[in-house]
């Protein structure tokens, strides 16, 4: 299973780490925080989770950390290329999220307008779909959304759930949140095949030892990453198979769409970016972009969100050097967004930058799936949600990065 990996979900919802990110909610819901501002400093405090991302995978520690240091200025004996300039947008202020147009039918085709789950709906096991395109927890019901436009009930059997689609939504795994008021704690896994509506349960790997950031998140359609504190272990669903494995640990890392890790070092650790392609880390200096949180990458281009002695901006950069590209300032109303609501979802194949951008204000709630073109600046909007803020809502990532046709 050595080749397995390297591996590790979205963060895919990542997006940044879904298990971390509803966990998270999970505190929030406990604290019945049902006001935004309540809700952010609430999810300030768990996600970004930034307590693991020492030791786990796919969610940043931005909140509340120093800037790093500034980058030392070359001695004036040595002589540089002019150092290339990036298209720079206009600020955007993300509380006017809503007056965004509408997203072009091609971006992210198979995600809905609302996502708005009903009341109830059929069990899977009784009408399976072939994938997901996002799953839904909130208030203990799990549904997913078929690729056929239906939804359908996963059924849930424990406290503080926690749920994540594999990258391609034909698999959703089941858990539940460390909780250690609660003596006796199934560490297990339940995964669902949705083609097939069957279950089976995994148990955790043998001799593990229990954290606050334990849990699992998918790899890919045939395995699942199970971490807890400084040790992970790949597991093989259909047999079971365990291997322990080293997860790279960063202020944010994400896998390509090849497998490769990509991590940026935390604050109290050199300002670079390894980048796993090829089996062989390579270091990348971040002095260019500034230190990156939330980070997406494809074949050529890396995006992720920076505040390093500069404002919130998102930036794309060039993969192979860093070298920026394009920037979208953002205004960091309250530190609302640099902290926890806006990031990177996914890099759509024709260079999209798909956004998650929490809808803060009075009267309104959920978030927004925000397509931004780079090359244009263009914002349009591709998805809604008035969900609170303490349901959990995870996309399948392929269907993030497909783009339809014109």
């Amino acid at each position: 299973m050595s080749e397995l990996h390297d591996l590790l979900a979205q963060a895919t919802d990542g997006i940044e780490s879904p298990r971390l990110e509803q966990a998270a909610l999970l505190t929030a819901r406990r604290r019945r925080a049902r006001r935004r501002g309540a809700a952010a400093a609430v999810v300030t405090s768990a996600l970004v989770v930034a307590v693991v991302v020492g030791t786990r995978m796919g969610a940043d520690r931005t909140g509340g950390l120093p800037p790093a240091a500034p980058s030392q200025t070359p001695s004036p004996s040595v002589t540089s290329p002019p150092e290339p300039t990036a298209k720079v947008w206009p600020r955007w202020d993300p509380r006017d999220v809503d007056d965004l147009p509408a997203a072009p039918d091609r971006v992210a085709p198979a995600l809905p307008d609302m996502i708005d789950p009903p009341a109830s709906s059929p069990p899977l096991a009784d009408d399976p779909v072939a994938a997901a395109v996002l799953a839904v927890e909130q208030d203990g019901l799990a549904q997913v959304l078929g690729t056929d436009g239906g939804w359908r009930t996963v059924p849930i059997d424990g406290r503080y759930p926690l749920v994540s689609l594999s990258p391609d939504g034909t698999r959703l795994a089941v858990y539940y949140y460390f909780d250690n008021r609660t003596p006796e704690h199934d560490y297990g896994v339940t995964v669902h095949d949705l083609a097939t509506g069957d279950s089976s349960t995994l148990a955790p790997p043998a001799g593990f030892e229990p954290w606050d950031d334990t849990g699992w998140s998918f790899l890919d359609e045939e395995t699942l990453l199970f971490n807890s504190g400084p040790k992970a272990y790949v597991v093989a669903i259909e047999s079971g198979e365990t291997e322990e494995t080293t997860a790279p640990a960063g202020l944010s890392a994400t896998l390509d769409p090849e497998g490769s890790w990509l991590v940026s070092g935390d604050f109290d650790q050199p300002n670079v970016l390894t980048d796993h392609a090829g089996g062989t880390p390579r270091k990348v200096s971040m002095d260019r972009t500034g230190r990156l949180s939330r980070i997406q990458a494809d074949e050529d281009t890396v995006v992720g969100t920076t505040y390093d002695n500069q404002p919130f901006n998102v930036v794309v950069a060039d993969r192979e050097t860093l070298t920026p590209q394009f920037r979208l300032p953002v205004l960091d109303f309250e530190g609302n967004y640099s902290n926890w609501g806006l990031g990177p979802m996914a890099l759509a194949d024709d260079g999209t930058v798909l956004l998650r951008v929490a809808a803060i204000g009075r009267r309104v709630d959920g978030f927004r799936v925000v397509a931004w073109d780079p090359t244009t600046g263009e914002l349009s909007i591709v998805s809604r949600t008035a969900l609170p803020v303490e349901a959990s809502v995870t996309f399948a990532v392929t269907f993030l990065r497909e783009v339809g046709p014109d």
